[in-house]
């Protein structure tokens, strides 16, 4: 479970960083004017949010494909922000790529709570959510030290590598929690 406590605080984090920071990135590192980053960050969040219905409808659908999915979708979001980052852009075309961030990123939420539920030992499904639903808020509080750190000293363009450095790592903490929840039960004789 400390695993999935870690793929739901890299998560935030990255989540975090986007939403506090990708106005400021846009603006001072692409030069966009402050209405159009702030129009891409809307986009980023109107995608996140209809992601999550469309996580959830595909969770219900094809829950033994829950992880490629969500993995898929997590390296698709991340993609997208290295593209923003190392892709000289028009302003206009950074808004459908942050809704397609935000759309993949926002339909891996609901099936990486699939896999949770699915991962929860019977009988504690809500100590398990507990637990590991702490890890969002404390990736949220988490999350101005590394961004902060690098807009202070100056390298706001490090800031979307970042984010996309946080989605991959957090794609090892999901992986590989998703495959140690699925240990065999060991029958042992009683003595």
């Amino acid at each position: 479970m400390l695993l999935f406590f870690l793929f739901f605080l890299f998560g935030a984090m990255a989540g975090g960083g986007v939403q506090a920071w990708l106005v400021t990135v846009l603006h001072t590192v692409k030069g966009i004017d402050l209405k159009l980053a702030a129009t891409a960050l809307t986009a980023y969040m109107v995608g996140s949010t209809m992601g999550v219905l469309v996580g959830g409808w595909f969770a219900d659908q094809f829950k033994a494909h829950v992880l490629p999915f969500v993995t898929g979708l997590v390296i698709v979001s991340a993609t997208m922000m290295l593209i923003i980052d190392w892709v000289n852009l028009p302003g206009l075309a950074i808004i459908p790529i942050t809704f397609i961030s935000g759309l993949s990123l926002g339909a891996s939420r609901t099936p990486r709570d699939v896999m949770l539920k699915d991962a929860a030992p019977p009988g504690q499904i809500g100590k398990v959510f507990g637990f590991v639903s702490a890890g969002l808020p404390l990736g949220s509080a988490i999350t101005p030290v590394p961004f902060g750190f690098l807009i202070d000293k100056g390298h706001p363009e490090m800031v979307l590598m970042l984010v996309a450095g946080i989605l991959f790592v957090s794609l090892l903490c999901g992986g590989s929690a998703k495959a140690s929840s699925h240990t065999e039960a060991v029958v042992v004789a009683a003595e």
